[in-house]
């Protein structure tokens, strides 16, 4: 016999442990009587005592098997056989039979709990039945019918398992909904009368169609949201409110397992180098497990270098991660990073390519779905650095004109308060690093509420990937595509210039065959050659004077060529301009003219042998003898003069 402590007989009956006793002293409740060692008394409750429900309960909680007084009796039930139904009422069994199995695998499938995943299934069935009323009662009912065979429990006796049934004909619903589900969104009304129309004209024995108040009922009642979405709104609404999509668990990813890269333009106006006001980029990458900015560069522009400066200064202070998720802009899907990605087209597909950066790295890149617009998380931390840093400045701009603040238009005329490209970026590093990533979680974790997002990365860091200076340099080049080795060795191109490399080791065992070069953007006075299946060959330096004449940099040397090509091109114009005014402008006309008025008056006193005309881009040009003419020809000026005017070339 089991024996029960007023305690556990009080979480039992779910009452007090003094109301216990009071049956007990009254009688209802028989108890035997002990004595503890501190001489008080003490009941134990036989198990019997309690009602065959409450019994069962404890049996059931300390795992103790059931007596067989206390199981159910089972009620024998006389089921109907699937041949006594109706072809109907077959059809409604088969269609629930099919529904719970579906919904039983989905919840076998689903990580999300039971419950949950069920309104997961119902959404998901309003789509592809949505005539049919589906609920979870409703569903655990047909489930407990389908357990016990009890067939009868599958249909709706009362006939309206289906829903929709309305006055409106078929063939008038079909009419109307394909004027209703258009992009063009016309209005219940016009596409009322539409149906009408099209029955006056084509279809009269339908005549007359229900009134306009049943099609708006079963406009709200019939058709499910996102059909509506889909064929009103098009494919994107529906993929962006409507379709499932795949929930990111955060619980059991670990630091620098993903890592997402994007690129921010700041809300503040800052002074450039030359004085004028512009605004910076950010790129950035973001540990997503815990929410902290690893990597951060600060350009004038996004470009595929500043995707590698950044990733450079994330991986010297966090480490390697293992994946980057990134959008498909060119800074990320290029073929020396990231790889081309879908950009590849099939012409190079089967083409050289050298390995790229991510993957030498080690690093998986996956890439957004392009125009989804759940993709990237990264954004929302954008946001973050809008509020958080952007505000902090005189020159916030605002994301758009309605949030520009009024002081702006003053501080840009002043130019008072403008901060210089190199002050914003000392400060954006430093609340980026010491500040945005101290701030407290707010992620999708709720065990980890409470902390900040540099004790979650610290704690769910179980892997820190590294690498050496030397080989981090190494691993970070870019690489050119494949090129044939000629005399002038190998190349890279910058700013539509060549820069040549060249040993004469290389021009004597390569020229002609195909290699690839990697090199360090920072300093590209020499690169790295190597064969087409990876192999190192050589270190070759330039033979241009141009990277030494202005710096080892790829970026300085490009600014420095795209500077001559401006003066040259600005010189260009200078002389073009010259050529108009000389020839074009009516000042210089007159000049011209008065200077021949005058020559024309003193035509008789002076009388020249030889007459030259001189353009301002050419050399003096005389008047060419006749073929076989030896002796200077005679011209008098002023008929010369007369004769040119008259034909509009004086």
């Amino acid at each position: 016999m089991i024996l029960l402590t007023v305690k556990e007989a009080a979480d039992i009956k779910g009452c007090s442990q003094q109301y216990i006793k009071k049956l007990v002293l009254d009688g209802q409740l028989k108890a035997d009587e002990e004595t503890n060692k501190n001489n008080r008394k003490r009941y134990r409750i036989p198990i019997t005592e309690l009602k065959p429900k409450e019994q069962l309960k404890y049996y059931k909680q300390h795992s103790i098997p059931i007596p067989v007084n206390l199981l159910p009796k089972k009620v024998e039930m006389q089921h109907k056989s699937m041949d006594e139904f109706t072809s109907d009422q077959r059809e409604e069994i088969a269609f629930w039979i099919r529904t719970v199995r579906a919904w039983q695998e989905y919840c076998a499938r689903s990580k999300l709990q039971k419950v949950a995943a069920t309104e997961k299934f119902i959404e998901a069935q309003k789509i592809v039945n949505p005539d049919i009323v589906l609920s979870k009662t409703q569903l655990y009912r047909k489930a407990k019918a389908i357990k016990e065979d009890n067939l009868q429990g599958l249909i709706d006796n009362r006939g309206h398992w289906k829903k929709g049934k309305s006055t409106i004909p078929d063939e008038a619903w079909q009419v109307f909904m394909s004027y209703y589900l258009d992009e063009a969104q016309h209005p219940i009304k016009a596409c009322y009368d539409y149906t009408e129309m099209f029955f006056e004209q084509e279809a009269p024995q339908f005549l007359p169609i229900p009134s306009y108040t049943a099609f708006y009922r079963k406009v709200q009642e019939a058709i499910p949201k996102p059909v509506e979405i889909l064929g009103r709104e098009g494919v994107k609404a529906f993929r962006d409110r409507c379709a499932p999509y795949i929930r990111r668990t955060y619980e059991d990813m670990a630091s620098n397992e993903w890592w997402i890269a994007d690129n921010h333009t700041f809300d503040v106006q800052t002074k450039s180098e030359n004085g004028k006001p512009h605004r910076l980029y950010l790129t950035a990458f973001f540990d997503a497990r815990s929410g902290i900015f690893t990597g951060c560069y600060v350009t004038n522009a996004p470009s595929s270098q500043s995707t590698l400066i950044a990733l450079r200064k994330g991986i010297i202070k966090y480490g390697i991660p293992q994946n980057i998720y990134v959008d498909n802009g060119r800074e990320f899907l290029t073929y020396d990073i990231g790889g081309l990605g879908h950009r590849q087209k099939k012409s190079t597909k089967n083409k050289f390519a050298p390995p790229p950066v991510f993957e030498r790295l080690g690093i998986k890149m996956t890439n957004a779905i392009v125009r989804n617009a759940k993709a990237k998380i990264i954004e929302r931390r954008f946001r973050d650095v809008k509020d958080r840093i952007s505000r902090l400045f005189p020159t916030y701009t605002g994301g758009n004109v309605v949030e520009r603040p009024e002081r702006l238009k003053k501080v840009i005329k002043e130019d008072k308060d403008i901060p210089t490209d190199y002050d914003f970026t000392k400060a954006v590093e430093e609340i980026l690093t010491y500040y945005m990533n101290e701030q407290p979680y707010n992620g999708a974790v709720n065990s980890d509420k409470g902390k900040t997002r540099m004790q979650v990365y610290t704690e769910n860091l179980h892997e820190k990937r590294v690498a050496s200076e030397l080989d981090l340099n190494l691993m970070l080049m870019r690489s050119t595509r494949s090129q044939k080795v000629t005399r002038r060795g190998v190349h890279l191109t910058i700013n539509g210039e060549q820069v040549d490399y060249y040993t004469d080791d290389l021009i004597l065992n390569y020229i002609d065959k195909s290699v690839y070069c990697r090199y360090d953007p920072e300093d590209i006075s020499t690169v790295r050659i190597y064969d087409l299946e990876d192999n190192y060959i050589m270190t070759a330096p330039t033979a241009n004077d141009t990277v030494l004449a202005y710096g080892s940099s790829k970026e300085a040397v490009g600014q420095a060529l795209s500077k001559v090509k401006q003066f040259e091109k600005l010189t260009k114009a200078e002389l073009k301009a010259s050529q108009i005014t000389a020839f074009g402008k009516k000042t210089a006309l007159e000049l011209v003219l008065a200077a021949a008025e005058q020559n024309k008056e003193n035509a008789a006193d002076i009388k020249p042998k030889v007459i030259s005309i001189q353009r301002a881009d050419e050399e003096p040009v005389q008047l060419q003898e006749a073929v076989g003419q030896t002796e200077t020809v005679k011209i008098d000026k002023a008929k010369i003069i007369k004769k040119l005017e008259s034909q509009g070339d004086y």
